[in-house]
């Protein structure tokens, strides 16, 4: 088993990716902290890996709140003792109904062979709310959470901390500057923190997904996932296992010599 007698915690790991990632990495030997913003969703992951042989504990922690994030951390150290792996999971995604309404209004313009001449106004209409909120989950999050990693990992000189960056902070979404901002934001953040503790042995990598077939893609009617698969070269969505994959990558010693890099499973929507 490649995370045999490891401790990992998985922020958002109460669906979607996070959910998959803990269930691979508890099949691969890990202890499994699993977090979710929702204690029942996170005991329901628990229960799983539990069924299936595996060691797992609950944290709920709204990983944008810094007090709740530090009591989280308090709590995994008292009761595993250390921590080796982090994975930065947790996210949202927002689109409001305007946004989804012209957005499917340029598409079909687009399919019936015009060129679009209007943005979709995402920008235009996002409230101060929904900027924040996105930002505070998914950056503040990231940093949240790899602060408190940092004051296990550094003194143990080990560990492995993954960050979900995602497509939209390469390529950006003219759907959704909020997350494209707070993606590009954590894969400099990624870059930055695995120059600082390397020398820790500390390994910080990023994980920058393209559309995968998860509830974060909830948000998109079936015209614009059908857009996506028709530009994506492989001609699909990408599945969670897909992502755990190269999660677990990441957490084993196969990735001794990798370190501050981007790793974009996407299907050839971005080369």
């Amino acid at each position: 088993m490649k995370l045999q007698g490891r401790v990992a915690l998985i922020t958002g790991a109460g669906s979607g990716l996070g959910r998959e990632i803990a269930l691979t990495f508890a099949r691969e030997g890990a202890r499994i902290a699993v977090n979710d913003v929702r204690r029942e969703t996170a005991q329901a992951v628990c229960d799983e890996i539990r069924r299936a042989g595996g060691e797992a504990l609950a944290l709920r922690a709204d990983v944008s709140d810094s007090v709740e994030v530090a009591a989280m951390f308090e709590q995994l150290v008292d009761q595993c003792g250390r921590l080796d792996i982090l994975v930065n999971n947790a996210g949202i995604a927002v689109m409001t109904d305007a946004v989804k309404a012209k957005s499917g209004e340029l598409i079909q313009q687009t399919l019936s062979g015009q060129r679009p001449t209007e943005s979709v106004g995402a920008t235009r209409h996002m409230t101060d709310a929904q900027w924040r909120r996105t930002l505070a989950i998914h950056l503040d999050g990231t940093f949240c959470c790899t602060r408190e990693a940092l004051k296990i990992m550094e003194p143990q000189r080990s560990g492995k901390i993954i960050n979900m960056a995602s497509i939209a902070g390469l390529l950006g979404l003219a759907i959704a500057p909020d997350y494209c901002a707070a993606k590009a934001g954590i894969i400099g953040f990624t870059k930055a923190v695995a120059r600082e503790v390397a020398a820790c042995g500390i390994y910080v990598n990023a994980i920058a997904p393209g559309f995968i077939d998860t509830p974060l893609l909830d948000p998109l009617d079936e015209t614009m996932k059908m857009m996506i698969v028709v530009q994506t070269p492989l001609g699909r969505l990408g599945t969670p296992q897909e992502v755990a994959a190269v999660a677990l990558y990441l957490a084993s010693d196969e990735s001794s010599f990798t370190i501050g890099q981007v790793i974009s499973p996407n299907g050839g929507l971005y080369i």
